[in-house]
């Protein structure tokens, strides 16, 4: 092969876009973190007003659950947008 023809196949596997990481940890961290955020917002939405008497009434398990929530899927959303299209780029 030439030279110039591997300059130029080279400089074209650096542009080519990159496969996701074999180890991306926003896959578990997203799915642990969304399913503890709904279990949380679960247990705030169904347990009785005298659990949160220590708290000044403020349900802390709901909106704790609510953030946690939110970052886990934040994270999983991020996985999916950053995924490669799959039928030759083409969405």
């Amino acid at each position: 092969m030439p030279d110039r023809e591997r300059r130029t196949k080279m400089t074209d596997e650096k542009n080519a876009p990159k496969k996701g990481h074999f180890l991306d940890l926003k896959i578990p961290l997203g799915g642990l973190l969304s399913f503890y955020g709904a279990a949380l917002v679960l247990y705030g939405l169904f347990s009785g007003k005298d659990v949160y008497a220590r708290s000044m009434g403020i349900n802390v398990n709901l909106i704790w659950g609510v953030v946690i929530l939110s970052v886990g899927a934040a994270l999983l959303l991020a996985v999916r947008l950053k995924r490669p299209a799959r039928d030759g780029g083409r969405r």
